[in-house]
């Protein structure tokens, strides 16, 4: 077999290239910084290296890890805590899909984008969820990207406003409980084992975003049965975010840049019209539960799962309101999305 040295000496190039945007934007608690450090990589590279891809068979198992971290939040009182507010749960979900269609068509009108891109960029839930499975229904994982992150870092500015106004007490002293290096564990290997299964089980069970939503269910079934805890650690999420934000960047071109430019402000007043509709929301939210505000718009914010949980954590604001919210949308979005896109594009495409 020859070993490509050629392909050997890019990859280390690239990896070198990850490391240095990588570092800068998580040492500022850039959102995660990882995935976007690598997409930003995987661009200025394929610039001017047009050959390199990650490997399917790597991207596919991030994409199961990905559906194992999110069934991770999920628990028995997670699910208790929904049903209490049920109906105002439901309510604002489909309202979000709702608004979500609606600036979809409006970004398919007025802008060069796709049926399936602008519906995927659009749908909130996560955005690392959002690219990792949108090239699975014909959307350009490229410019949802940069849809999800320019939504993403909009979230991040009116969030961080938000905590000056609404949070008095921050706690200084906590000491960060992560440990980016850890000893193998058995619930380690039975959240792989789950990974692997959930993206084999795709090629019988066809499911919209099945990659993500098997590992998902299988996950979150056997956790709340109490039969495992899924662990996934964060070097193991370092790897899944990179290779996803590579395959992503690395599709990157001077075309696709210039298609982006264009579209970039229909683009940005779809983003405002969201956070405008969840900021209702959340005033909605915060009048039935008589809870604070802060908490009510990290529960609706349109930044994701993941954004919302870090914030919340930083900010001690109650993530018992926060996920449920958060994970009936995702799965939401999971199941509904790629219907919409569909149904999108058959009726506005030409």
């Amino acid at each position: 077999m020859k070993i490509n040295y050629s392909k050997i000496r890019q990859w280390i190039l690239i990896v070198i290239l990850c490391i240095v945007i990588i570092i800068p934007l998580y040492l500022n608690n850039v959102p995660a910084a990882f995935l976007l450090g690598s997409i930003l990589a995987g661009i200025i590279f394929s610039l001017k290296n047009d050959n390199l891809s990650v490997p399917k068979p790597i991207f596919n198992l991030s994409q199961g890890i990905l559906g194992c971290l999110t069934a991770e939040a999920i628990t028995s009182n997670v699910l208790t805590d929904l049903i209490s507010y049920w109906p105002l749960a439901l309510i604002i979900t489909v309202s979000t899909i709702v608004i979500s269609m609606i600036l979809g068509i409006f970004l398919v009108r007025f802008s060069s984008l796709s049926g399936t891109t602008a519906i995927w960029g659009i749908m909130p839930g996560g955005a690392s969820v959002m690219v990792g499975i949108c090239g699975d229904y014909g959307a350009d994982p490229r410019l949802v990207a940069l849809i999800q992150y320019c939504r993403v870092i909009f979230v991040v500015i009116m969030l961080a406003v938000f905590s000056h106004f609404f949070v008095t007490e921050f706690n200084t002293n906590i000491e960060p409980q992560t440990k980016y290096i850890t000893a193998p564990s058995l619930n380690l290997l039975y959240t792989l084992a789950i990974a692997i299964l959930g993206v084999s089980l795709t090629r019988l069970i066809k499911l919209p975003s099945g990659r993500v939503f098997i590992p998902m269910i299988i996950g979150a079934s056997l956790q709340i049965n109490g039969v495992m805890k899924l662990e996934t650690p964060e070097w193991l999420l370092m790897i899944c975010f990179c290779s996803i934000g590579l395959s992503v960047g690395l599709r990157f071109n001077l075309a696709v840049i210039k298609l982006a430019i264009r579209t970039l402000p229909a683009i940005l007043l779809t983003i405002f019209i969201m956070l405008i509709f969840c900021y209702l929301q959340a005033s909605l939210l915060s009048a039935y539960l008589d809870i604070d505000y802060l908490t009510c718009f990290l529960a609706t914010s349109p930044g994701g799962l993941e954004t919302s949980v870090i914030i919340a954590l930083d900010t001690h604001s109650n993530l018992a309101i926060i996920l449920p919210l958060q994970i009936l949308r995702l799965f939401s979005v999971l199941i509904f999305g790629p219907i919409i896109a569909n149904y999108i594009s058959r009726k506005l495409q030409p």
